[in-house]
Protein backbone atom coordinates (compact mmCIF):
# COMPACT_ATOMS: atom_id res chain seq x y z
CA UNK A 1 0.00 0.00 0.00
CA UNK A 2 1.60 3.23 -1.11
CA UNK A 3 1.32 6.36 0.98
CA UNK A 4 0.19 9.38 -0.95
CA UNK A 5 1.06 12.86 0.18
CA UNK A 6 -1.88 15.19 0.53
CA UNK A 7 -1.69 18.92 0.42
CA UNK A 8 -3.67 21.51 2.35
CA UNK A 9 -6.97 22.54 0.81
CA UNK A 10 -6.15 26.24 1.40
CA UNK A 11 -2.39 26.09 0.74
CA UNK A 12 -1.71 23.61 -2.09
CA UNK A 13 2.04 24.15 -1.72
CA UNK A 14 1.99 22.86 1.91
CA UNK A 15 1.72 19.28 3.10
CA UNK A 16 -1.37 18.48 5.12
CA UNK A 17 -0.83 17.50 8.75
CA UNK A 18 -4.33 16.14 9.22
CA UNK A 19 -7.91 16.06 8.06
CA UNK A 20 -10.72 18.21 9.43
CA UNK A 21 -13.12 16.00 11.37
CA UNK A 22 -16.14 17.96 10.07
CA UNK A 23 -15.30 18.70 6.42
CA UNK A 24 -12.98 15.71 5.87
CA UNK A 25 -10.59 17.98 3.94
CA UNK A 26 -6.81 17.95 4.36
CA UNK A 27 -5.36 20.89 6.32
CA UNK A 28 -1.88 22.18 7.12
CA UNK A 29 -0.57 23.27 10.50
CA UNK A 30 -1.58 26.89 9.93
CA UNK A 31 -5.15 25.99 8.99
CA UNK A 32 -5.62 23.38 11.71
CA UNK A 33 -7.17 24.08 15.09
CA UNK A 34 -6.75 21.17 17.48
CA UNK A 35 -9.42 20.72 20.16
CA UNK A 36 -9.22 17.70 22.46
CA UNK A 37 -6.88 15.99 20.03
CA UNK A 38 -9.18 16.50 17.04
CA UNK A 39 -8.31 18.61 13.97
CA UNK A 40 -10.74 21.26 12.75
CA UNK A 41 -10.44 23.60 9.79
CA UNK A 42 -11.81 27.16 9.94
CA UNK A 43 -14.79 25.99 7.90
CA UNK A 44 -15.24 22.99 10.19
CA UNK A 45 -15.20 25.23 13.27
CA UNK A 46 -17.82 27.49 11.68
CA UNK A 47 -20.05 24.50 10.90
CA UNK A 48 -19.56 23.15 14.45
CA UNK A 49 -20.55 26.53 15.92
CA UNK A 50 -23.65 26.72 13.70
CA UNK A 51 -24.67 23.22 14.83
CA UNK A 52 -24.27 24.16 18.48
CA UNK A 53 -26.22 27.40 18.01
CA UNK A 54 -29.12 25.64 16.29
CA UNK A 55 -29.21 22.83 18.85
CA UNK A 56 -29.35 25.39 21.69
CA UNK A 57 -32.22 27.19 20.02
CA UNK A 58 -34.40 24.12 19.77
CA UNK A 59 -36.90 23.66 22.55
CA UNK A 60 -38.25 20.25 23.37
CA UNK A 61 -41.81 21.29 24.27
CA UNK A 62 -42.93 17.72 24.97
CA UNK A 63 -40.25 17.31 27.62
CA UNK A 64 -41.03 20.70 29.13
CA UNK A 65 -44.76 19.95 29.27
CA UNK A 66 -44.06 16.58 30.88
CA UNK A 67 -41.89 18.19 33.56
CA UNK A 68 -44.50 20.90 34.20
CA UNK A 69 -47.21 18.23 34.53
CA UNK A 70 -45.04 16.36 37.03
CA UNK A 71 -44.40 19.51 39.04
CA UNK A 72 -48.14 20.07 39.28
CA UNK A 73 -49.27 16.44 39.60
CA UNK A 74 -46.87 15.13 42.24
CA UNK A 75 -47.83 17.50 45.08
CA UNK A 76 -51.50 17.25 44.12
CA UNK A 77 -51.33 13.44 44.12
CA UNK A 78 -49.48 13.43 47.42
CA UNK A 79 -52.18 15.62 48.98
CA UNK A 80 -54.94 13.34 47.69
CA UNK A 81 -53.13 10.26 48.92
CA UNK A 82 -52.67 11.82 52.35
CA UNK A 83 -56.38 12.65 52.53
CA UNK A 84 -57.28 9.11 51.47
CA UNK A 85 -55.12 7.54 54.17
CA UNK A 86 -56.34 10.01 56.79
CA UNK A 87 -59.98 9.24 55.93
CA UNK A 88 -59.24 5.51 56.13
CA UNK A 89 -57.57 5.95 59.50
CA UNK A 90 -60.56 7.92 60.84
CA UNK A 91 -62.91 5.25 59.50
CA UNK A 92 -60.94 2.50 61.24
CA UNK A 93 -60.89 4.45 64.52
CA UNK A 94 -64.63 5.09 64.27
CA UNK A 95 -65.26 1.39 63.54
CA UNK A 96 -63.21 0.43 66.58
CA UNK A 97 -65.20 2.75 68.84
CA UNK A 98 -68.59 1.53 67.65
CA UNK A 99 -70.63 -0.67 69.90
CA UNK A 100 -71.91 -3.74 68.15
Amino acid sequence: MALTRRNCMNHPERAAIGICVITQKPICGECATRIDGVNYSKEGLRILQERRNTSRGKVDWKARLFVMALVIAVPFSAALLFQFYEAGLHFMVDMDQMEW
